[in-house]
């Protein structure tokens, strides 16, 4: 719980110094989950299923908060522990500028892969909905330095814009507005746990991911 705690913390920086509820996106709106596109994988996957993996904080557009790049590297350390897809995960809190520092960095920790992320777009979104996230994992051979395993995603979720039209407002003012469900998690945090999860899948072997 500590530990999602500071994720859900961390994914608050994002927002800047706007209140919650300035930035946190409706969860009413329904979001667009791209499945993951698999654009590298090994020939043989079981072959790394005792492998072990370090992960690194994931890489960031400029200006954001290098916490944020941690606590995305520390949630899917969790989901790759939680679902056992390797038998042992561990976060390397080195920062890194390419792909050779990443494998430097798995071999001063003695890991087999390490798995590089970035963070390439992403939108808070406000209450009318409008988050997007897409982003990147690379596993990378510590000892050969090849890229195992490269995997992208985008999620996004429209805009539900109240409707301005005469019918729309003769409906609204005769009809009880319905209660809202309470708002939950950020949608953009919820985008990375659910990217997580799928990620995660697809190193398990699957075929496909949950929609």
């Amino acid at each position: 719980m500590h530990r999602i705690i500071m994720f859900v913390a961390a994914m608050l920086l994002l927002a800047g110094c706007s209140t919650v509820m300035e930035k946190q996106s409706s969860t009413q709106v329904e979001v667009n989950k791209g499945v993951p596109v698999v654009y590298i994988h090994p020939s043989d996957a079981a072959a790394y299923q005792q492998a072990t993996v370090g992960v690194l904080p994931f890489l960031l557009p400029g200006g954001v908060d290098p916490a944020v790049g941690m606590g995305i590297g520390e949630l899917y350390k969790d989901i790759l522990l939680g679902k056992q897809i390797f038998p042992r995960v561990q976060l390397i809190g080195h920062s890194y500028g390419d792909y050779e520092d990443a494998i430097a960095a798995g071999r001063e920790y003695g890991t087999d892969l390490v798995l590089a992320g970035r963070l390439n777009y992403f939108l808070q979104g406000t209450e009318l909905g409008g988050a997007k996230l897409d982003i990147s994992v690379r596993l990378i051979n510590v000892r050969t330095g090849a890229t195992v395993w490269h995997i992208g995603q985008t999620m996004d979720q429209p805009m539900d814009y109240p409707r301005t039209d005469l019918f729309g407002f003769l409906i609204s003012s005769t009809l009880i507005e319905p209660i809202k469900r309470p708002a939950g998690a950020p949608v953009l945090t919820n985008m990375f746990a659910q990217s997580a999860v799928d990620v995660a899948d697809v190193l398990s072997g699957s075929s496909y991911v949950k929609r």
